[in-house]
């Protein structure tokens, strides 16, 4: 009989890590090399009652609703609750009834002992929404959405940094709608990964240039676009899970494809972009069959870029990451710069409980310099930060 093979996890708290509210966060056993900033470039915090007050009043029981209520929180939509009672108590179980998912205090608590400084706010149900690509009143959803997640983040200044949704949908109201975001303080910029139609009904596609006015406004911002995964509908077949996270987790080729061989990086030589929560290793591949693709298939190539496509991730493209031990691996073919550390604070994959112990496997993996940049430096300035 063979030797039962071991989860090849390499941090070790990992393999018996409890579900996230019943985790505790990790204190301090060795200090970090002298101006170390510890930034999670991706967390969350659950959604509130955000909608209904603000919604105009024709289309109040069109309005998303979030309740807690029996034990998990029950997200809405004209009484038809999007997430299945027993599914909703399991994600309580799992990760939503984490205090510092929707409380602040309890949060900042967790960070100050796992030593993290900032982070950046992505939303926790609201990725429910964005799989209906064709669902209504957006403007109202995203637009109090981004309100709403201003003022919670104000709860913590310079500790909690929002990210918004601008209209992706409506190339007439794009560019008033990323100003409004960076009025409201926003640090990212996200669109789905699945955005579903535009305002004519037609779907929406990353590569067609008629999604350049959204491109402009955002590299005319200054805050980076952002695609975050989280919008696969997991099937009730056996092994679901498991299949949903792979899926989810093997990066973005798609997206970033779309808009490195349409040319917007040339239109918009100040658009920066982010991957968040696919981690690092997808990168590498990704890059080789980019550069393959341009060099073997040269007359397909429209338009021409100006550069080999690989040079666009090290100008204008991040990835954000918990662990990775393959990925750190291979830091000189993705670019050590291009990299961003996140606790993805409390969910079930994230690294709440052993964030120092992650932390320590970025320093054990390259130099201090590279390390630092990755675990916050890099972040600071990116998302302004400062």
């Amino acid at each position: 009989m063979g030797v039962e093979q071991e989860y090849i996890l390499e941090i070790a708290e990992q393999k018996t890590i409890p579900l996230s509210p019943k985790r505790t966060p990790q204190a301090e056993t060795r200090p970090w090399p002298a101006s170390t900033i510890i930034v999670s470039a991706d967390s969350h915090l659950i959604e509130g009652d955000y909608w209904l007050d603000g919604f105009p009043a024709e289309k109040r029981d069109q309005a998303p609703r979030m309740v807690f209520h029996d034990g998990y929180f029950d997200m809405s939509i004209g009484e038809k609750s999007m997430t299945p009672p027993h599914i909703a108590r399991h994600l309580c179980d799992a990760m939503e009834c984490t205090p510092g998912l929707s409380d602040i205090p309890a949060r900042l608590k967790d960070l100050d002992v796992e030593g993290v400084a900032k982070e950046l706010i992505f939303p926790q149900r609201l990725f429910g929404l964005f799989m209906f690509g064709e669902m209504q009143n957006r403007e109202e959803v995203f637009g109090l959405y981004n309100e709403a997640i201003a003022r919670r983040c104000a709860e913590a200044p310079d500790r909690l940094y929002p990210v918004m949704v601008p209209n992706y949908w409506d190339m007439d109201a794009a560019e008033a709608s990323v100003q409004r975001c960076k009025a409201l303080g926003a640090r990212a910029l996200m669109v789905p990964l699945k955005p579903g139609r535009n305002k004519d009904g037609k779907h929406i596609n990353y590569n067609d240039a008629s999604m350049d006015t959204l491109y402009g406004a955002i590299a005319d911002s200054g805050i980076p676009l952002t695609f975050h995964i989280g919008e696969a509908i997991p099937s009730a077949m056996p092994g679901a899970a498991g299949i949903s996270l792979l899926t989810q987790m093997q990066g973005f080729r798609l997206q970033w494809s779309s808009l490195v061989f349409s040319g917007v990086f040339d239109r918009f030589p100040t658009l920066k972009a982010v991957f968040v929560e696919g981690g690092l290793t997808w990168v590498a591949s990704m890059l080789h069959d980019a550069d393959m693709a341009a060099t073997h298939f040269p007359t397909a190539m429209n338009p021409k870029l100006k550069h080999a496509p690989s040079w666009y991730w090290r100008q204008h493209c991040y990835a954000t990451f918990m662990t990775d031990p393959v990925g750190l691996s291979l830091l000189d073919r993705i670019g050590p710069e291009t990299c961003l550390w996140s606790s993805d604070y409390p969910h079930q994959e994230s690294t709440f409980g052993y964030t120092r112990s992650s932390i320590q496997a970025v320093f054990d993996a390259t130099s201090v310099e590279n390390a630092q940049k990755i675990v916050g430096k890099t972040a600071l300035d990116l998302f302004n930060m400062h």
